[in-house]
């Protein structure tokens, strides 16, 4: 789901961010916390990116990363602006100017 937000060489699957999806992720896991032994580090996440705070998202996404044992696609730094509008554009069509 950072993947948007992201620089890195490898970029496997994309889900768009919404506030509704970090909210869902958050029910999720809170209403799950006891068979994840990892609640609290996604929850801590998820909680800053619930507040528009993603000013350490690419060590989030690594994190997240490390989490599932997933050593492939570590993100390098954080996209610009106009980098993430133009992935939002590619992968989503979001943004698109209709004729």
């Amino acid at each position: 789901m950072s993947h948007q937000k992201v620089i890195a060489d490898q970029k496997e699957g994309s889900i768009m961010i919404t506030q509704e999806r970090i909210e869902t992720l958050i029910r999720m896991v809170e209403e799950n916390k006891n068979g994840y032994e990892t609640a609290d580090q996604y929850l801590s996440i998820l909680n800053r990116w619930k507040e528009g705070n993603f000013n350490l998202v690419d060590n989030d996404h690594n994190e997240m990363w490390r989490l599932q044992e997933r050593w492939e696609g570590r993100a390098t730094g954080i996209t610009s602006e106009e980098q993430e509008k133009d992935y939002l554009v590619k992968m989503f069509g979001v943004g698109e100017e209709r004729n």
